[in-house]
């Protein structure tokens, strides 16, 4: 991916806060892959090597009549061939991808559907494909192997403000955590943190803390409720395992 100024970490957090997903197609935007846990949910995919450059295209915001294929609506910022994307919401001719970059920030766009390949389906993950330290700007995920065959034990902590020094001096660090133990439902895995202990995803009360998880290698995608920390904490992320 190369060009543009405008992606970042803080774009896809006040996404997910204001709603993942959200009428995503139907207001012509294209802010992030989507809710995690509805339907097919997102998915991998590569731009083409037969592409020269790919580039983002405005959604209705940005300009009006976008995305179309007008060339008032390309962005600077465009994906070369090889990239993988994450894809969510379609429009006709286009498809809403999500590309990290080395840093971890993410950039999402509109780009033309046919200029991406869709990843082969993958089969179903073993235990071992999802151990490992997963990390996002501010945030930490470790999953091990839990103490019951089959299950996976997760611990994540999280910031809002870390990277901000003038938080950091002010003390002003929002901090939060997510602690479970249960099985993965293929690449799926999700769970309710219980005060007595890990709940299934759809049990507890309004204010437990939810996590859902998906893995597509090499990502982990996280989604909570917000409600597993302090105000503006998300453990809301893409990740990438920098450890075994």
């Amino acid at each position: 991916m190369r060009g543009g100024a405008r992606w970042g970490v803080g774009s896809l957090v006040l996404a997910w806060l204001a709603g993942s997903g959200a009428a995503l197609a139907a207001d012509g935007d294209c802010t992030d892959y989507g809710a995690l846990g509805a339907g097919a949910g997102p998915r991998l995919g590569t731009i083409k090597e037969a592409e020269a450059r790919v580039p983002f295209v405005k959604g209705t915001t940005g300009r009006r009549g976008c995305p179309g294929p007008d060339p008032a609506c390309r962005e600077k910022a465009f994906l070369v061939p090889g990239n993988t994307v994450i894809l969510g919401a379609t429009l006709p001719g286009f498809v809403c991808a999500s590309y990290v970059g080395k840093t971890g920030a993410t950039r999402s766009g509109w780009v033309a559907d046919d200029a991406v390949a869709p990843a082969p389906v993958s089969p179903a993950p073993s235990l071992k494909d999802w151990t490992g330290t997963w990390t996002a700007p501010e945030q930490t995920v470790v999953i091990r192997p839990g103490k019951t065959p089959g299950t996976l034990a997760i611990k994540g902590d999280a910031t809002y403000g870390a990277l901000d020094p003038d938080r950091v001096r002010r003390g002003a660090v929002n901090i939060g955590e997510v602690e479970g133990e249960t099985a993965p439902k293929g690449a799926d895995l999700a769970f309710t943190m219980g005060d007595k202990g890990t709940l299934p995803f759809s049990a507890g009360d309004s204010g437990d803390c939810r996590l859902r998880l998906r893995l597509l290698p090499p990502y982990l995608l996280a989604e909570d409720n917000n409600a597993c920390g302090g105000m503006n904490v998300t453990f809301n992320n893409l990740y990438r395992r920098t450890k075994p």
